[in-house]
């Protein structure tokens, strides 16, 4: 297939695939015939690859949907939603690469992300074909929604070869950018912006043989443009500049398109703070084609305070949980560097920042910007659609090699296909017309043509044969069109107005697919409320909102959390700061014991605001530990400790004496006299309302309750997801399903390996969330998940062979007696199925069905279960 547009021969790109990608609206992609890449041979070949101008591409295509004038933040966060959702499909489709992101925008503002860590592609043996991923998510996107909002929108990723780009969580940095003409200038972060444009200018009198006088360097600096994002931070910055006479250009939220200016020359100077990722971008493109760059990490709230930020000694004044989560990527405290960790107060330049080799600038014009124009000074339009034919053009630019590329990538969408099936049977009045009509209104919809929609679902609707059914879900969409409609052109007045069409819809028809859609619209909405009124610390209004949006999405681990973090936020304050003090005390010295004053302090601050603990959920202490003192731990020891204090709750309330001795000591290495306090408070206050009470014990000192609030544990998880950093949550759990669907079919090819080691991580990863929606209590989601879990350490002894099946089962074995010590009505059905789990390992004719022939290499876990199926016996009989 080859189109002729605008002179240019366009044919068909074969690297687009959108049934693996999951995408019915966006049905093929044609590009110019002379930027068709092709990769030769093996190897990653980044740059050859048409298929990474598709990321950018097919989410700007799909932003249509969000543009509007009314100024409405709520259509931004569906935006950034989007993107991730399509970002999560897009990679996990690519079978020629396993990638990881090294850095990405979101958390540091709590907008939808990429996790840092997450990983995509084949999870098969590719070797080499290893890749990073740094991306900025849209630059400037108030101007898709704002008319006040000038210049325009991109949408932004960087690629290399593993280990290519800089890995660090998403902070902010104080960063400079030059042009090729002030290369060898020296400016850096480290100077003061006075110095900054001094040796700019004396670099320019000294190339054009000009005297280096006051008089030559004030006229020089006049003559310079220096771009600033406009920030409250930035005040006295920019007064300065304003002072030396300098022209100054102060952006919205576009920081990283001026670097594209800075490569032309065309500006001087790009200073300030802002955020690593997009520092990280415009580093390639400094890389390829040309200048200086510099950039040093900062504390956040250094970095938001102009008073602060002024004076360099600052900038080393990190909180504690900051570096902790540096020290995760291996960036540490200046002069405690060990082997390829690297101290915070370096000055990064930009060969650091993005030093591979096989590396890729790309971006899809959304809105068109001022920054990034044609060769001949045009400015490059956005994103624009043909009504009638469904086309969409995006303009995706790639800068590599040196080399700086902007193509026109031609999008054909399922408004196509339903139109000339349309065209085809216009004459014939029947229900086949009405369903064409449906489909083509849907397609509409999907890129933002609201009325075209409508006029579609109306004429469907008074076709002559048209079912019962099919008029109703006409009635529904409809009703559904409508409130998009209103959610993108028309003023927002209050949240019930907003979403009047969208609950009508819902209570009318929940199990249909438009009361679906309808239902996690108005769970977005409520969920963005929350998350505005947050913003503002109106608190109150914030959760009344984040319950609203839990009304329907029942098991969402991610507003229970956002709950949590407003009913704890001052303790979570108080305990951060006492850190703070500590760490500094010790001279920013971990002291020895470390973990034992993180849980003293954890539990004074605790018990001192007992009295402001609402009851908002089961375990209130547990989701203040993990939030304070497991802080920056791996998710499989969060879970490992998790685990075992429920285990030790319910031992606490249900054991008898002998048997809660027994155990302490085994389990805890609990000594006579701590048992015995423990046990005359038992006696006293018959019941342990939390594993915390501990702490009122009398008798039981630090060190007691260090081993038993902090034991020692063993971790069983394989778990691939061990980045401490990263988040643990549904959401993310629905990305490594996405990722295990593409890999599944990997196996058909041989790769077994890596597949048991997706499989057993998606499992503990369901048993995770179980176990964090017990915590909230979320009963029925928390038997869910771990229902889930379950089921996936079944699938995994049916499909592989040799010890992770062995493995898998005695894990069903582990989720069993975890849910009979957590629901007790249910615990003699829950132990009885432990033992069945137990026994497929001990008893040799079941085992020889299950795993075959390894039973002479599992006798650890013979041995294992063995004694599980025996203590399991003397608990029901004491039962």
């Amino acid at each position: 297939m080859k189109i002729i547009r605008n002179g240019i021969p366009f044919i068909k790109d074969e690297s687009f695939n959108s049934e693996r990608i999951g995408d019915p609206c966006i049905l093929d992609v044609c590009i110019p015939e002379g930027n068709n890449l092709r990769t030769s041979g093996e190897g990653l070949q980044l740059v050859n690859r048409n298929e990474l101008r598709h990321a950018v591409g097919i989410v700007a295509a799909r932003s249509l949907r969000y543009f509007s004038t009314n100024g409405e933040g709520f259509n931004i966060f569906r935006l950034r939603n989007m993107a991730i959702w399509w970002l999560r499909h897009i990679y996990n489709s690519f079978n020629w690469w396993k990638a990881y992101v090294v850095n990405a925008e979101g958390e540091r503002k709590d907008m939808p992300m990429l996790y840092i860590g997450e990983e995509f592609g084949a999870v098969t043996g590719w070797g080499d074909n290893e890749a990073d991923i740094v991306l900025s998510a849209f630059e400037n996107d108030r101007c898709l929604v704002s008319q006040e909002f000038a210049g325009g929108a991109i949408f932004a990723v960087g690629y290399s070869e593993r280990g290519g780009l800089f890995n660090s969580p998403d902070m902010y940095g104080v960063k400079t950018i030059v042009g090729s003409k002030y290369k060898g200038a020296g400016v850096s972060v480290i100077n003061g912006i006075t110095r900054n444009l001094y040796l700019m200018a004396e670099h320019i009198l000294k190339r054009e043989g000009k005297e280096i006088v006051e008089y030559n360097i004030r006229s020089e600096i006049k003559q310079m443009e220096i771009v600033v994002l406009d920030r409250l931070r930035h005040e006295k910055l920019v007064r300065t500049i304003k002072d030396h006479g300098a022209q100054l250009s102060l952006v919205k939220d576009d920081d990283l398109t001026p670097t594209l200016a800075a490569a032309r020359d065309e500006i001087d100077l790009i200073i300030g703070v802002g955020g690593v990722p997009e520092a990280i971008l415009s580093a390639i493109i400094v890389e390829e084609l040309g200048g200086e760059m510099t950039l040093r990490i900062l504390p956040a709230d250094v970095a938001q305070d102009g008073k602060l930020l002024g004076r360099i000694d600052n900038w080393n004044h990190f909180r504690k949980n900051e570096v902790d989560v540096l020290k995760n990527f291996k960036i540490v405290r200046p002069g405690t560097e060990k082997g390829n960790e690297m101290s915070w107060d370096t000055v990064l330049s930009s060969r650091v920042l993005a030093r591979g080799k096989d590396k890729v600038f790309t971006a899809s014009i959304i809105k068109k910007t001022p920054w990034i124009r044609f060769p001949d000074g045009r400015e490059v339009p956005g994103v624009e659609i043909e009504p009638e034919t469904g086309k969409i053009t995006v303009h995706v630019i790639r800068i590599y090699a040196g080399k700086i590329e902007i193509v026109p990538v031609i999008y054909t969408t399922a408004i196509s296909k339903y139109m000339k099936q349309y065209r085809r049977f216009a004459e014939v009045h029947d229900k086949a017309v009405g369903d064409i009509l449906v489909r083509l209104g849907e397609a509409y919809a999907e890129f933002g043509m609201f009325q075209r929609a409508k006029d579609c679902i109306q004429k469907a609707r008074m076709c002559g044969g048209v079912s019962k059914d099919l008029a109703q879900k006409c009635d529904f969409l409809y009703e559904y069109i409508e409130g998009l409609d209103d959610l993108t052109n028309k003023p927002v007045q209050d949240a019930k107005a907003v979403i009047s069409h969208f609950e009508k819809i819902y209570r009318l028809g929940k199990e249909d697919d438009v009361g679906i859609r309808s239902a996690r619209m108005i769970k977005r909405f409520y969920e963005y409320l929350g998350d505005k009124y947050c913003h503002y610390r109106q608190y109150g209004e914030a959760i009344n909102y984040y319950k609203e949006a839990l009304k329907y999405s029942t098991h969402e681990l991610k507003l229970y959390r956002k709950v949590d973090s407003i009913h704890m936020k001052g303790m979570m304050e108080e305990y951060f700061h006492l850190i703070d003090r500590v760490y500094e005390e010790h001279e920013y010295k971990e002291p020895e014991g470390w973990e034992r004053y993180k849980l003293g302090i954890a539990l004074e601050v605790f018990y001192g605001n007992e009295g402001y603990v609402k009851p908002f959920c089961r375990a209130p202490w547990l989701i203040f530990l993990r939030r304070t003192v497991l802080h920056g731990k791996k998710p499989s020891y969060k879970l490992a400790i998790l685990t075992k204090l429920l285990g030790l709750q319910k031992k606490l309330n249900l054991a008898n004496d002998d048997e809660l001795s027994l155990f302490l000591r085994k389990e805890f290495g609990m000594i006579q006299d701590e048992i015995d306090s423990i046990l005359n408070y038992k006696r006293e206050k018959k019941t342990f309302r939390s594993v915390s009470d501990l702490y009122r014990v009398q008798g039981l000192g630090l060190d007691s309750l260090t081993k038993l609030l902090l034991p020692r544990i063993r971790i069983e998880s394989q778990n691939e997801l061990e980045d401490a950093h990263i988040p643990l949550s549904i959401s993310l759990v629905e990305a490594m399903e996405r990722r295990y669907e593409n890999m599944m079919d990997e196996l058909k090819e041989g790769h077994i390996k890596e597949a048991q080691e997706h499989s057993y991580a998606l499992a503990e990863a369901y048993h995770y969330v179980g176990l964090a929606l017990y915590d909230i209590g979320d009963d029925e989601g928390a038997k869910i998940y771990y229902k889930k879990a379950i089921v996936k350490f079944g699938e995994i002894i049916e499909k592989f062979e040799g010890i992770t099946p062995v493995n898998a089962q005695y894990r069903i074995g582990n989720l069993y007696e975890e849910l009979a010590l957590l629901y007790e009505k249910e615990q003699e059905d829950y132990y009885n199925k432990a033992t069945d789990a137990y026994t497929c390992i001990v008893d040799e004719q079941q085992s020889k069905e299950l795993f075959g022939s390894i039973r002479g290499l599992i006798s650890i876990r013979i041995k294992q279960a063995t004694e599980r199926i025996e203590y399991l016996k003397k608990i029901q009989l004491s039962v």
